[in-house]
């Protein structure tokens, strides 16, 4: 974050009437500019470096500041410069902390809802105490005095000077003049510990005064009443706004400046109208909304507000690191507007909430390390269930330091259910265009942190159903929005905003000052009283979210089923059901504002999100009943026809619900994908599904993860490709969690396709498994299972099943592995039900000649007992049976998807070489009763072609085979593998290799 707020330097596009962020007050047709100045201390000493004594070999932790563009270096940085500083440490188990956030926030998973308690967190999910005493021994052993650390354990002060500081750390500091003539102190080198506490240290934030942190909002235009003497000011005046009861459309002030309501500015009555919210006296009862701020605020303009509006909301102050009237006074028209702005729409839509005023030092001298503690406090307090803020900066100009320590600080607010919601910024796709002048694309911070909502800004005229909403955009400054540099794809966007990184914003709302928020702002130099004045920027579209989340917690359905939280999960799941019933799609208008930026399209976009609130839909969404997650033992379900349920080449499944994509996935991305209720399959009741993988037109090597959706992603891996422009497939058999998706991860970007061969659910009227010694049913190279030895091209053989290979007349369904090999161009095999019509969706594919690919089927069986095998393209095909569904069998478990053994970590497996796997008493699986298990068994670093085998430990080694390959090639399949007596399977490799294997499941 930042030390000072500059003015904006000269440039392209509308620099020159956008000069600075703080807030002017418009007179009649003339604009007062308001001069920020900042004082800075002059250098009196060098600063060298220093050793940094302790245990370990030192370590230096994230990166040295840049010297910003267009300064200079004037000399060394004073010794005796005092620095206040934090030591960020990490959250003892980082994974662990983000899992906990997505299931709270998950509908189906058992904690749903169920957040820390306040002053949980530090026992949960902080440092542990060896972590603290650990990096606490290691700062007094570098010559510093760490503080008492903070009540959630993530960081410890220190107060230091910059001579102290330049030893413990081993860097250097040094002086620059930035453009503006004002001089800040930076650290030469990233900041070094002793590698045995490094590790637990995120980052030391206070090394450095520069960054520009800055209000959103815009001038102000002042109203005044026709016919009235206040009409025009001069010289200073006084005036009194009388008291009255509530009544949202607002006082004389407004109503009789000639201004109207709904087309030059929005009451409180006619916004909350406008975005389906609740207008009275009362809302937002029982609840506390904070805002973050950085600068007094004028009493007398909010009470002047309350009298307007005819309100008496609870409004208190919290100070850190300030006290009561320190900083500059509220009185010049532009201190204390940011917080007019905030608290006064708050107060308008949710006058029954109370409202805490965190404020920091004034932005003109404010570190990062003020405004981490501002954050932080917020969060620790945890008094308020919604925190708002209309500050930020440019996230490329923000340290990974303080960018690392908010990401924990806002993970934190999510484990304890408080919502954050943050302005995208007024400066278009160019955010960081006050701060270093340049007009490349960039994102606001906060706004686009992982754990915060972001919030952009349109332009509405009208009201209610007649309203329109574009991008605003115009003379007075555009909505921020575009593609995080810092922040990886993110689960909640994944199909939705199809970007290489986090996109911002999420959402919007009103922000022009044009048709903007009426406010009272104080300029003593016009009237000794406070001024009625019309405002804009995303600073009003960040708390007027905020208002819609706080109805939304002080509605019934949250009070039943508790508050939203950390909303990015549920605003994205609402998106994906029924985009029009939740939000208010913006589709004209862009964000260029220096340079090209983003266009509104339908759907999600990098100008306006998701869009506006309709309240009523979200709050449905948003504050939705646990649900319950199907568990147990299950029975299977097959589908007469596979189902496509996603392909992201032509937008199946893909998207929001009514505006599909036909994008990939990115590198990185996760596709959630619905399963209950979709492709013939019950809304309720499935505990699993068999899902037919394919990737295609990929860009490079990678692997897929499939899961279920709301739990943490697994260490594991359901499919693996080598390289560019392949395409290949594979069974996987995921677990179903309570909200009826499943999530799948790609690690670099390619297209996608799901198809459904069958579910299993918690019931009874399902089939059941039964496990089989494999057997060869099918070897077109071999004339088994057919009467010639001729490669397959563009033609269906018929493999008979029913009576063969132990499979009997009852059996219902059969699992297949299918092998394509000595292939001759590209093509897939399709296997169905013998006299049923060909499937749409393949099963096995290749792309090029002279592959061997194989993948786990599972087919219902035709009335003559056989399977149909289509094979598109030319090659040799192999069909394996290893068991059969019917009505006897045993039922079948999930479990939550884990490793169970990678020879990477020892050694490979040998040629010719036999390794006995432990399955039973691992995982949740039982100790005993285990007839079978589901696996991904991979195989990788092979050293030339072969195959493996899987079978019951204690048994014979069957002549089939689970997975086939050639030299260099990383392949995965699925298995289902019998369970030798003592709990064991056995794998044989006929070629060096190394191996994988993750279980999904059991049958017992």
């Amino acid at each position: 974050m930042a030390k000072k707020a500059h003015a904006a330097p000269g440039g392209p596009g509308r620099a020159a009437v956008r000069t600075g962020r703080r807030i002017r007050v418009i007179m009649a047709a003339s604009t007062a500019a308001v001069a920020l100045t900042v004082v800075t201390a002059t250098a009196d000493g060098a600063v060298a470096h220093g050793g940094t004594p302790g245990s370990g070999a030192p370590k230096r932790i994230g990166t040295a500041p840049r010297v910003p563009a267009g300064a200079t270096v004037t000399g060394t940085t004073a010794s005796g410069t005092t620095l206040h500083l934090s030591v960020n440490l990490a959250p003892r188990d980082p994974q662990s902390l983000a899992d906990f956030v997505t299931a709270v926030s998950t509908p189906g998973n058992a904690q749903y809802h169920h957040y820390l308690a306040k002053g949980q967190f530090a026992s949960v999910f902080g440092p542990t105490r060896a972590t603290i005493v650990g990096v606490s021994r290691a700062l007094k052993a570098a010559g510093l005095s760490p503080g008492k650390v903070s009540p959630d354990g993530l960081s410890i002060p220190v107060t230091a000077t910059a001579a102290q500081a330049s030893h413990a750390f081993d860097t250097g500091f040094r002086n620059v003049r930035l453009k503006d003539g004002t001089t800040d102190y930076l650290n030469t080198s990233a900041p070094s510990l002793p590698a045995d506490v490094a590790s637990s240290v995120t980052g030391v934030v206070g090394l450095s005064s520069f960054n520009t942190v800055t209000s959103h909002h815009t001038a102000a235009r002042r109203t005044s009443r026709t016919g009235s003497g206040s009409a025009t000011v001069s010289g200073r005046s006084s005036r009194t706004v009388t008291a009255d009861g509530y009544s949202p459309a607002l006082c004389a002030d407004f109503t009789g400046s000639g201004l109207t309501d709904g087309t030059d500015y929005y009451s409180p009555g006619k916004l909350a109208g406008t975005y389906g919210m609740t207008s009275s006296a009362t809302a937002g009862a029982g609840q506390t909304v904070a805002v973050f701020e950085l600068e007094n605020v004028d009493a007398g303009s909010i009470a002047a507000y309350q009298s307007c509006v005819g309100t008496s909301t609870s409004v208190s102050t919290v100070y850190v690191d300030t006290t009561a009237g320190a900083g500059a006074p509220a009185t010049d028209g532009s201190v204390g507007v940011e917080s007019a702005l905030d608290i006064d729409d708050l107060i308008g839509l949710v006058p029954g909430a109370s409202i805490i005023d965190y404020q920091g030092p004034d932005a003109a001298s404010a570190t990062d390390q003020n405004v981490l503690d501002v954050y932080q406090r917020m969060v620790t307090d945890d008094q308020a269930q919604v925190i708002s803020t209309s500050w930020g900066e440019c996230e490329a100009v923000e340290s990974s330091a303080t960018a690392n320590a908010e990401n924990t600080i806002f993970a934190e607010a999510a484990a304890q259910g408080q919502s954050v919601v943050a302005a995208s910024g007024d400066d278009g796709s160019s955010d960081c265009y006050r701060a270093t002048g340049s007009t490349a694309k960039a994102v606001d911070d906060p706004a686009s942190q992982p754990y915060v909502t972001g919030v952009g800004g349109t332009t509405m005229t009208g009201s209610g159903s007649g309203a329109t909403q574009t991008t605003w955009n115009n003379e007075a400054g555009g909505t921020g929005g575009g593609v995080s540099s810092r922040w990886a794809p993110v689960v909640y966007q994944g199909g939705i905003a199809t970007t290489a990184k986090r996109a911002v914003p999420d959402v919007s709302a009103l922000a022009d000052p044009a048709d903007g928020y009426p406010i009272y702002l104080q300029d003593t130099s016009q009237s000794s009283s406070p001024i009625p004045a019309i405002i804009g920027g995303t600073s009003g579209a960040a708390p007027t979210w905020a208002a819609a989340i706080v109805q939304a917690n002080a509605g019934t359905a949250c009070q039943a089923n508790g508050r939203v939280g950390f909303l990015n999960n549920g605003l994205y799941k609402a998106a994906r059901s029924s985009y029009p019933t939740n939000f208010w799609d913006v589709t004209s208008g862009d964000n260029s504002v220096y340079a090209s930026g983003y266009t509104a399209a339908a759907g999600y976009d990098e100008v306006t999100g998701l869009g506006s609130p309709k309240e009523a839909g979200l709050t449905s969404a948003l504050c939705a009943a646990q649900g319950t997650a199907a568990t147990g033992a299950s029975t299977f379900h097959p589908l007469s026809s596979p189902k496509r349920l996603l392909d992201t080449r032509n937008g199946i499944g893909w998207g929001l619900s009514s505006v599909p994509t036909t994008k990939p996935l990115v590198a990185g991305g996760t596709a959630p994908v619905k399963i209950e209720g979709a492709g013939g399959i019950p809304s309720s009741g499935v505990t699993a599904v068999v899902l037919n993988l394919t990737v295609t037109g990929t860009t490079g090597a990678g692997s897929l993860i499939a899961w279920a959706d709301g739990t943490g992603k697994p260490s594991t891996s359901n499919l693996n490709w080598t390289g560019a422009s392949q395409t290949i497939a594979a069974s996987a058999t995921v677990r179903v969690a309570g909200d009826g998706a499943v999530d799948l991860y790609t690690s670099s970007t390619t297209h996608l396709i799901a198809d459904v061969q069958g579910y299993y659910t918690s019931g009874t009227t399902g089939s059941k498994y039964t496990a089989l010694k494999p057997a060869r049913l099918l070897d077109t190279r071999s004339k088994v299972g057919i009467s010639t030895a001729t490669k397959i091209s563009n033609a269906v053989v018929s493999l008979k099943v029913r009576g063969h290979g132990g499979v009997p007349t009852g059996a219902t369904s059969v699992v297949l592995n299918l092998t394509a090999t000595q292939t001759v161009g590209g093509g897939y095999l399709e296997a169905y039900p013998e006299g049923a019509t060909r499937p749409t969706a393949s099963n096995v594919n290749w792309s090029a000649t002279g592959t061997t690919i194989p993948n786990l089927v599972v087919v219902p069986i035709g009335s003559d007992g056989n399977v149909s095998i289509y094979v598109h393209g030319t090659s040799h095909v192999i069909a394996d049976v290893s068991g059969y569904f019917s009505t006897s069998g045993s039922a079948f478990d999930t479990v939550t998807p884990l490793r169970l053994l990678d020879t990477r970590q020892t050694t490979a497996l040998g040629s010719g070489k036999t390794l006995a796997l432990q399955i039973t008493g691992r995982d949740a699986i039982p100790s005993t009763g285990v007839k079978a298990v589901v696996l991904t068994v991979t195989v990788t670093g092979t050293t030339g072609s072969g195959y493996l085998t899987a079978w019951a430990d204690g048994g014979s080694r069957p002549t089939a085979s689970n997975l086939n390959w050639v030299q260099g090639k990383t392949i995965a399949n699925q298995v289902i593998v019998p369970v030798g007596s003592d709990g064991k399977v056995d794998f044989y490799t006929s070629s060096t290799t190394q191996v994988l294997a993750d279980v999904a499941g059991y049958i017992g």
